[in-house]
């Protein structure tokens, strides 16, 4: 049997908890059992004992436990119409996806939304998925544990954000990007620091952040002055040494908005003439993973999932349909079976409710005995401030 090496202090802890060190149960596969446990219980076994406690919220323990925790598919369900209720989200292992009216949602518990239907998901990182909504606020939150972390408040407008993890310095952080100025928020610090580097001098911004490989990584579009053109590429963002790049698309002039990680690569959508290409960079080069014909009623492929446990592909697709020669923007989420060309759509949820959005999302305990940020102190150039005040910061 394989063993671990078990360290005093959760020798100690186990004591202090009442687990006799006679018992049957080797100290090894106690420490495996605490690191398989799914998230539920261990916020529950935190009040066994003080050092307990601190075991299950040190940072070794959290990793440990996101790093064994299975992956899954959140679906983010709303109703169609603003009728007060507030949006849910249910969680999904790859080979129980709703696909069967009626019995799709059995045995699927309901995490409520931590805010309203106006806010995004636009990043995930370990489980922690990173939300903004029409106040400017952004908050980190696990639906795992309903843990959420609001950060300081910051009155500027940015049009792009990202959120994701520096292996280096074992510390999440989040990129702010308000040109001709961007910001970083360090988790350890709590606080938001200017970032000395410059990204593109001019830019739009066409896709959510992807994170792969310690980077941060948008599709824009990059305006060239001199032969009054746009250029499309990725735009990075290394969270470890602060510094912006470039990365050309494997073909520029197609209409490419979207990434993806495919196998823990960066992988991008590009389209020509209703067919989208999906390809995959590994090794500093593009390669293409798998094309995808659309369907005349579809006008195109919003995203791509994988789902690890059987491969295959999570697609979301929009098209326009009119209603009473009212044209409506709708969104139909399927499941493509590569190697047979099989496809089969998810269900919604019941009558009232319909999928508005879907994220891989590991089950972990991130978050867990953070404070919340409404108690720290804010930065020196956001002090006396007012919420939605527009600022000007010079960096010199």
């Amino acid at each position: 049997m394989k063993t671990l090496t078990i360290t005093t202090e959760f020798s100690s802890s186990l004591k202090n908890a009442g687990v006799r060190t006679q018992c049957l149960i080797v100290k090894d596969l106690i420490f495996e059992i605490f690191t398989r446990l799914p998230p539920k219980s261990l916020v529950r076994f935190r009040s066994l004992s003080k050092s307990l406690y601190s075991i299950i919220c040190s940072h070794d323990f959290i990793h440990m436990h996101t790093s064994r925790s299975s992956q899954k598919l959140l679906i983010r369900h709303q109703t169609h119409k603003d009728c007060g209720q507030n949006d849910f989200c249910t969680l999904h292992s790859g080979d129980q996806l709703p696909l069967c009216p009626g019995r799709g949602y059995i045995g699927t518990t309901q995490v409520k939304f931590p805010y309203n239907r106006d806010s995004k998901i636009i990043g995930s990182c370990n489980g922690i998925l990173l939300l903004t909504d029409d106040k400017n606020r952004i908050t980190l939150w696990n639906p795992s544990i309903r843990h959420t972390l609001t950060l300081p408040h910051y009155p500027r407008r940015c049009s792009l954000t990202g959120f994701g993890f520096d292996p280096i310095t074992n510390n999440y952080k989040i990129v702010s990007i308000c040109h001709p100025y961007s910001y970083v928020y360090a988790m350890k610090t709590r606080t938001w620091c200017p970032i000395l580097s410059c990204p593109t001098p001019v830019f739009f911004g066409m896709s959510n952040a992807c994170f792969v490989n310690g980077a941060l990584h948008w599709v824009v579009k990059e305006f060239n002055k001199s032969e009054q053109t746009d250029l499309s590429c990725i735009m990075t963002f290394d969270l470890s040494t602060n510094l912006f790049g470039m990365i050309a698309l494997p073909e520029p002039s197609w209409e490419t908005a979207r990434l993806t990680t495919i196998q823990g690569s960066l992988a991008v959508l590009s389209t020509r003439d209703g067919e989208t290409w999906t390809w995959v960079r590994r090794d500093a080069s593009w390669s293409v993973a798998f094309k995808t014909k659309i369907g005349q009623d579809l006008g195109g492929i919003n995203r791509v999932l994988k789902l690890k446990a059987n491969g295959d592909m999570l697609f979301s697709t929009w098209c326009t349909e009119f209603h009473s020669k009212v044209s409506i923007e709708k969104t139909h989420f399927q499941v493509y079976t590569h190697e047979t060309g099989a496809q089969s759509k998810l269900v919604d949820f019941d009558g009232t409710f319909g999928i508005v959005g879907m994220e891989m999302c590991v089950q972990s305990i991130q978050l867990l005995g953070m404070r919340t940020s409404c108690e720290e102190k804010q930065p020196s150039f956001l002090e006396g401030k007012k919420t939605g005040e527009i600022m000007d910061v010079v960096i010199r």
